[in-house]
C-alpha cells in the first residue's frame, strides 16, 4: 500500500475534512491545514487569525529547539515559571529535582 511506506506503525486511515487558515507569521504568510471533524473549528480558527492578520501579525521566537521526554509543570503566570527556568539554571538545583523527579 502507497501509505504503509511512509508512516512508522500504520493502523489504518480515515477520510477526515480538511480546512485551511492563513496566518501571518513573523512578516510570512503561511497556509495552515487543519483536519478535523468539528464543524466550526476552522471557522473560527481562521476568524483567530485574521484578528492576528489585521494587527500586524504575530511574532515568535525559537527557544532551545527540540524534544524532551519531561514532567509538565504548570503555573498561574509566566512570571512563576521563568523563576522556575533560572531555577534549574543552577546545576545544583537541577541535580536535586533531578532525583526528586526519577524516584
Amino acid at each position: 500500500m502507497f501509505y504503509q511506506k511512509r508512516c512508522e506503525m500504520l493502523g489504518g486511515y480515515v477520510q477526515i475534512p480538511v480546512g485551511d487558515s492563513g496566518l501571518l507569521l513573523n512578516g510570512i504568510k503561511y497556509l495552515v491545514p487543519m483536519a478535523t471533524t468539528e464543524g466550526c473549528l476552522v471557522a473560527s480558527a481562521n476568524r483567530g487569525c485574521k484578528a492576528i492578520f489585521a494587527f500586524r501579525g504575530a511574532t515568535s521566537v525559537l527557544f532551545r529547539d527540540g524534544m524532551t521526554r519531561a514532567p509538565v509543570v504548570r503555573f498561574a503566570s509566566t512570571k512563576r515559571a521563568m523563576e522556575l527556568k533560572f531555577f534549574l539554571e543552577n546545576p545544583l538545583n537541577f541535580d536535586t529535582l533531578t532525583v526528586i523527579f526519577n524516584k
